[in-house]
Order: structure tokens, then sequence, then C-alpha cells
């Protein structure tokens, strides 16, 4: 396991997810941490075929998993959610839900889900994670604006022996430049960040 954090930026576009990514890493510096952030719309991921690839490679060999592993970068963003000491996600909330590419690379997840059913010891002995994550809502209303992006997460995270720790929900997050990284917001975001890592460390 690497003795850094991964923030996942997971906007289409730079905006308000890529400041809140700025300060996660902030944060984690803050406490003495390392990380780096992996932003998701500067990797082409292609969608997941549903061909039953995946079921029938268990020679555990990660790189003959999935029949579109040698044809785009789905690769490259799972890599750290192997060897990262803590990871983060900072993304917008489209409709709901989790921008469509960032939910295309959590469907491509399926070949790791396969894995730690049958219990392949090389994603079930995976060490035991936190992610946290901070959702960002133009929307200011809405009793279940986040809910379906937080159960998605959650059960994508379980494929690496990631448990959600805690998160961020902001609303009324929509035009660039609406969240300050002196405000409020951004300070307790930092504050999340710097504990988080405090708290992977024990």
């Amino acid at each position: 396991m690497h003795d850094t954090a991964v923030i996942y930026a997971c906007s289409h576009r730079k905006g308000n997810s890529d400041t809140v990514a700025r300060i996660l890493k902030q944060g984690v510096a803050e406490a003495g941490g390392t990380a780096r952030i992996m932003t998701v719309r500067d990797h082409e991921v292609m969608h997941c075929k549903a061909c039953g690839h995946c079921d029938r490679n268990v020679d555990g060999r990660l790189e003959d998993r999935c029949i579109l592993g040698p044809k785009d970068d789905a690769a490259v963003l799972f890599e750290p959610l192997f060897s990262a000491r803590l990871v983060f996600f900072s993304t917008p909330i489209y409709f709901y839900h989790l921008p469509s590419r960032f939910k295309t690379w959590i469907d491509r997840g399926q070949q790791f889900w396969k894995a730690r059913m049958d219990k392949e010891a090389w994603v079930a002995d995976l060490p035991v994670r936190k992610a946290h994550s901070v959702f960002v809502a133009g929307r200011p209303t809405g009793e279940r604006l986040f809910e379906g992006a937080q159960l998605s997460l959650k059960y994508f995270l379980w494929n690496f022996n990631i448990s959600p720790g805690e998160s961020m929900c902001l609303r009324g997050v929509d035009a660039p430049g609406d969240l300050d990284e002196q405000d409020e917001q951004a300070r307790a975001i930092r504050a999340m960040a710097a504990q988080a890592w405090k708290q992977s460390l024990e």
C-alpha cells in the first residue's frame, strides 16, 4: 500500500468539483500527508459491454479480466484503489446522480465485483480503508438529492475493501467560482481531509 491519498475529481468541466479536489489536497498536506488528483474527464473510459468476459476469466490476471482493458484508461483510474492509503471523491450531482463518465467507469468495476464474490485473494485481501466524498449540487433543494450517488459509491467501493467515510453534501453550488477556497465551506473541506489523513495512520 502506498503512503499517499488519491483524490478523484469527477466533473465533466473545470468548476467547483475541481476546486474541491484542490482543497482536499491542501487538507491532506496540512496534516503532513501527500495526495494526487486523478481527473476522470482526462481519461478515456469505454462503456461496459455486459459481455460476461470477466465472469469467465478467473485466473486473477487483472490485465486479462476485462475485454476492454487494453483499449482505454479504466485500469489507470482503478490502480489507486488497490494501492492508496486513503481515497476521496469530489463530484457534482447530475439529475440526482453521478456524472455519466464517472458512472461509466464505476460500471466497469463489474470485473472486481465478480472476483470479490468469488473471494479471490487479490481483491478479498486488500487492506481495509476509507473513502470520503464531497458532493456538489447546483440544486438548492431535494430531500434525496445525494442518495443515489452515495449508494453507487458505497457498493462500488466494496469491491476494493473500501467503506464510505465522512461525506459533505454542498447545495446551491453551481456556477464556476461559486466555491471560494477561503470561505467557510472550504475550511470545512480542508479540515475533513486533514482529519481523514490522520485517522488513516492510526
